[in-house]
């Protein structure tokens, strides 16, 4: 007889200590930065974040070039390189994980989730805890903030696990060694997502927007909406295209709960938007009663820490 993992007669073979409801799970608030100034910068923001980390109860990690090295990952060429730190300081909060779920012998396991945060994102609304999210998702492995846009790994969910997680960030870390991606950690995921969840019917047609060695005089390749556009139709011919992705092992959120958008005045008044349908700009784009918001603005910084301050004073 194969027993669901937590039935009620799960919970009497588990005795003596007797667990009939799932132990909600941990959370790993995680960034990078590279760079001092930038990190002042946002210091308003990192210390909202630390702080709302604190009041839920979430383990929470700032890294940066001391205490992690890069290269380990791939070779570090110009500054451009420092946003594929990313991917390193994620190997290192998974395997600090992975560290503390194989001490553990007490049973039922919980679940573990990285929260991944740009330095650049600010919550504001942080009253609601993460697992808010993670329960709108069923509890995928990964979760991130649907966008018809450009889906951007700036804010998301990663469960530290042996199964579909794994095999995403493993494929991830492995795509994102091999050639040269316009927006770097990003553009790569795009080609991965495609080879993950496309398969054979995916013809590695996205590629030619990498550049296979690298160019010093031009160590960014200028491709990034050419390969966005593509990620985008790519998807859509595989039947996942925005904003209705059936995914097992992925979940888009949408509406109030997103939680990585960018302002939309800022994306209005971008110059590789403008021949985007407004209406959908204004769909996936920060509205106040979100949870975070996606900005280089300080304004929202500041906002930032007052609310999670103002929270902290409620108690």
């Amino acid at each position: 007889m194969r027993l669901a993992l937590f039935s009620p007669l799960s919970c009497v073979l588990w005795s003596p200590r007797v667990w009939c409801q799932e132990p909600p799970p941990r959370i790993h608030l995680v960034t990078f930065t590279s760079d001092p100034n930038y990190q002042r910068a946002f210091e308003a923001s990192l210390t909202a974040k630390e702080e709302f980390a604190a009041h839920w109860g979430y383990s929470w990690e700032v890294f940066n070039d001391n205490t992690i090295d890069c290269d380990q990952f791939r070779p570090f060429r110009w500054r451009g390189d420092f946003r594929y730190c990313k991917l390193q300081a994620l190997k290192t909060i998974w395997s600090r994980v992975r560290k503390l779920q194989k001490s553990e012998t007490q049973l039922p396991p919980r679940r573990d989730y990285i929260f991944w945060h740009d330095v650049d994102t600010h919550m504001m609304k942080p009253e609601i805890p993460l697992t808010h999210f993670l329960e709108r998702a069923n509890y995928t492995p990964m979760v991130f903030t649907e966008n018809a846009l450009s889906l951007n790994n700036g804010v998301f969910f990663l469960q530290v696990d042996q199964g579909p997680a794994k095999r995403f960030f493993s494929a991830w870390r492995k795509g994102c060694r091999q050639r040269e991606w316009p927006w770097a950690d990003n553009g790569c995921m795009y080609e991965v997502l495609l080879q993950l969840l496309g398969g054979e019917q995916y013809r590695g047609s996205c590629r030619r927007f990498s550049q296979e060695s690298f160019n010093e005089s031009q160590p960014e390749p200028l491709t990034g909406e050419d390969l966005m556009n593509c990620f985008n139709s790519e998807m859509s011919s595989l039947g996942l295209g925005c904003c209705d992705r059936k995914l097992q092992d992925f979940a888009f959120l949408t509406g109030e709960d997103s939680f990585n958008h960018h302002p939309c005045e800022e994306l209005l008044k971008k110059p590789k938007l403008q021949e985007f349908d407004r209406t959908l700009i204004r769909s996936h784009c920060f509205k106040e009663g979100m949870f975070m918001v996606h900005s280089k603005n300080l304004t929202y910084a500041q906002e930032s820490l007052r609310r999670v301050r103002a929270l902290k004073s409620e108690l």
